[in-house]
């Protein structure tokens, strides 16, 4: 097959749809298929495929934004692709896989992330002058009002229930493609190899209970509740445990917070590692307080690497958990109590090592041999849909 995987910025690095897109297309290519990639830019070119530059125009980030989506759409058209797979909101395209979830889905949970009813009032005014957000909700309109739409890639049924609920998408046009997991990179085993090195690194001491949180987007992914947990378990008297924030550029402001509620060096940050397995390695609890996640690929690491999760029902991945097995599951990242007392329960050592062995198990029903073969079936029954239709946008930049 000849496929065109379209992404803004290809660079493995930052985690999430970048890292999933360049496992993805390694496959693709390893599996003989004529792989062309579509980006912006990129930091890495894999081999045995083709990359392509999408020009990039506009003084706005709204321009840009519609710029992209064009001419990505108009190479899409000219390479005469058997797949169009994006991962970005483009015109042209027969596969759409929003590993980010349902925009306005995402754009309302990150709002209830507010603190304060007046810090809400402010994000809700800064959103209205967002016209970059403003172009990308009309971008996904445009391709969920495609009669029909595209083949839809939904990462969790959370997602797929989004895309009924929020963009009327057909159920009939969304396949559920749980995310996979590199099981041999992330395993226990690591722990041989990294956790003494590691620890020593960043001042962990031996004994002492590390919880661990990769995050990009520190306020949707809870970092402020993070470090309320930590908090709070140091106010019970639980003076072992450690806390440890891996990613982001936001580390500054939450540092600040955290030496506001005593907890001193008690939080480690560190900046985004390529490297991620070796700080699983180092932890002993996984802690993903998350207010919105479309199925986490961290939490899956995680458990590969034997760790309990505790996480909200706001992730996709706490579809596939049961709660009191592989870890907690909490209602809402605000229910500060039920997360403490469920890191509280992973303390005991050998409770903590039974869910992490749980959580292995779990992970090994996910390899991304599994993921694979979905993205493959859903790429028969895009070509035997035929090409997808040009489509334009004429909002001005």
């Amino acid at each position: 097959m000849k496929v065109a995987i379209v992404i803004e910025h290809f660079n493995p690095r930052r985690g999430g749809a970048e890292t999933y897109t360049a496992g993805l297309v390694d496959r693709l290519a390893a599996d003989g298929h004529e792989v062309h990639i579509l980006a912006q830019d990129w930091t890495t070119e894999p081999a045995r495929t083709t990359m392509v530059r999408v020009p990039v125009k506009g003084v706005t980030a709204a321009g840009q934004a519609l710029s992209f989506a064009t001419d990505a759409s108009e190479l899409a058209a000219e390479g005469q692709f058997d797949v169009v797979h994006s991962m970005a909101r483009i015109m042209r395209l027969s596969v759409f896989h929003p590993h980010g979830g349902v925009m306005k889905a995402s754009i309302e949970r990150s709002l209830d992330s507010s603190r304060t009813h007046l810090e809400k009032s402010l994000r809700q005014m800064a959103r209205w002058l967002n016209t970059k957000s403003d172009m990308l909700l009309e971008l996904e309109s445009v391709i969920y009002n495609q009669s029909p739409p595209p083949r839809l890639v939904a990462v969790s049924n959370m997602v797929a229930d989004d895309m009924k609920r929020y963009c009327g998408a057909p159920a009939s046009r969304i396949d559920v493609v749980y995310n996979g997991v590199d099981v041999e990179r992330f395993r226990p085993e690591n722990r041989g190899a990294y956790r003494a090195a590691v620890r020593g690194e960043t001042g962990v001491a031996d004994d002492e209970v590390l919880m661990l949180l990769v995050a990009h987007n520190y306020r949707l992914k809870g970092v402020e509740i993070f470090i309320r947990a930590v908090a709070e378990l140091a106010a019970r008297g639980k003076k072992t445990i450690r806390g440890m924030v891996i990613g982001g550029s936001e580390a500054g402001t939450y540092t600040g917070l955290a030496h506001k509620m005593g907890l001193g060096d008690r939080i480690v940050f560190r900046e985004a590692a390529f490297d991620i397995e070796r700080y699983y390695a180092a932890a002993d609890i996984y802690l993903h307080p998350t207010f919105y996640d479309p199925m986490s690929l961290v939490v899956l690491e995680a458990m590969a690497s034997g760790l309990p999760v505790v996480t909200t029902r706001l992730n996709g991945c706490s579809e596939i958990m049961t709660d009191g097995v592989q870890g907690f599951l909490v209602g809402h990242p605000r229910e500060i109590g039920a997360i403490v007392s469920a890191v509280e329960t992973l303390l005991d050592a050998p409770r903590r090592g039974e869910m992490g062995r749980a959580a292995r198990a779990l992970a090994e029903e996910f390899p991304l041999e599994r993921n694979y073969r979905g993205i493959m079936e859903v790429y028969r029954k895009a070509v035997a849909e035929g090409p997808p239709p040009d489509i334009q946008i004429t909002k001005g930049q």
